[in-house]
């Protein structure tokens, strides 16, 4: 998946200090869960490339948060 097409399937929104409420489109279906990866969540949006950074690219941050919210779905 290209990272526009992965921005078109993640939402993320405040739920409180520290927390995330990450919603996917997997398979034309919503699945949504509570994330703590701040890391990531801040550096969606920030397009530039930063080679000391957990995640050195958008695209790692919204794979990271893509595969969270699956794993705690139980999807495969």
């Amino acid at each position: 998946m290209t990272t526009q097409e992965l921005k078109n399937r993640i939402t993320t929104i405040f739920s409180g200090y520290g927390h995330q409420k990450v919603t996917i489109e997997f398979r034309n279906k919503t699945y949504s869960c509570i994330t703590t990866n701040t890391i990531a969540t801040d550096r969606i949006g920030d397009e530039e490339i930063r080679p000391n950074a957990f995640y050195v690219t958008e695209k790692q941050a919204l794979l990271a948060l893509w595969d969270e919210c699956k794993r705690k779905n139980n999807l495969n």
